[in-house]
């Protein structure tokens, strides 16, 4: 048996439980709008923006580049350059 089969079979054995429909109404508009929060640009933490979109990239550019120059110092100092 697939490891998708023997999904689908334990998901047959589990008891099914009804969800009000309101319930259900307020879970999806509760989702929607934490979809929407997420994907639409002029909203959210603009800080988390700016850090993902800015100073995150440009601190792991300036750490690399660090990274790069000593290695090539060490190398250069290990074969007398």
């Amino acid at each position: 048996m697939m490891d998708d089969e023997i999904a689908v079979a334990m998901r047959r054995l589990q008891p099914h439980e009804d969800v009000s429909a309101a319930r259900a109404r307020r879970l999806r508009e509760r989702c929607h709008r934490e979809l929407r929060k997420r994907t639409s640009p002029g909203t959210g933490d603009r800080s988390a923006h700016v850090w993902r979109r800015m100073i995150g990239p440009a601190l792991i550019g300036a750490w690399s580049a660090i990274y790069l120059i000593e290695t090539l110092r060490s190398a250069a100092a290990l074969y007398g350059f």
